[in-house]
């Protein structure tokens, strides 16, 4: 199974952090996800922090079902040469 790397690490850890939840990572080959559920009320600066710690993400967005909001981030790994 591949290591976490140190940057989806780190991501965990901001929304660890501003959402007061522990967040979920999932290892696959090609990339690293990361899953975080969401209070129910967000401050704008809890907002603005969820939204910068995506923003380092190849790819994140947000589920809703009837009894939760959960964010999501994948991280591409690097091809090996």
């Amino acid at each position: 199974m591949p290591t976490t790397p140190p940057h989806a690490v780190a991501l965990a850890a901001m929304l660890a952090a501003a959402t007061g939840s522990e967040p979920r990572i999932a290892e696959a080959e090609r990339q690293t996800r990361v899953e975080a559920d969401l209070p129910a009320e967000l401050s704008h600066t809890v907002r603005d922090t969820i939204l910068r710690a995506l923003g380092a993400a190849d790819r994140y967005g947000h589920n809703r079902t009837s009894t939760t909001d959960t964010v999501w981030a994948e991280i591409d790994r690097e091809a090996k040469r």
